[in-house]
């Protein structure tokens, strides 16, 4: 049995993800994986619709949540697809949506399991990218020596 953990900060290309870890992941492995919930939308594209004046307030308002409601609907939905793909394939799921500031939990989490090995995919879309939380958890990940599959949007990294 092996341990591995996906984090998804994105869920862009995630039929290709799912590919992969049916590669993978094998009968009685366990997968945790944890899902980057957006609470509000990312800076750039805040930028983008900061002219109230020409907008009105509740128009951008409208559209910040409606952004955010639909990332959060992604989410929950492969969570759910992802459990069907664990019945299926006989493999542990352990699934949980995580907030942007419970990042430094989520590293004394991966040091506690006791991995095989970590799947990210982060986002390439700078619209959703907090590239910032993203490159601390790189760097972090690099002094662990922990296997990484990365992954932008579904597209693995080499």
């Amino acid at each position: 049995m092996k341990k591995y953990m996906l984090v998804l900060f994105s869920y862009g290309g995630l039929k290709k993800i799912n590919e992969h870890l049916e590669k993978k992941l094998t009968p009685n492995d366990k997968l945790l994986l944890r899902a980057l919930m957006l609470e509000e939308v990312p800076k750039l594209f805040e930028h983008l619709i900061s002219d109230v004046g020409f907008l009105g307030e509740q128009v951008v308002s409208d559209v910040e949540d409606s952004v955010v409601d639909i990332y959060q609907e992604n989410a929950k939905d492969y969570l759910d697809e992802i459990a069907e793909m664990a019945a299926a394939k006989n493999f542990e799921l352990d699934k949980r949506l995580i907030k942007e500031k419970e990042l430094g939990k989520l590293e004394e989490e991966i040091k506690a399991a006791e991995l095989d090995g970590i799947f990210i995919n982060f986002s390439q879309n700078e619209f959703v990218s907090n590239e910032d939380k993203e490159d601390e958890l790189k760097d972090w990940l690099k002094k662990t020596g922990l296997r990484q599959d990365i992954f932008y949007d579904g597209e693995r990294k080499k």
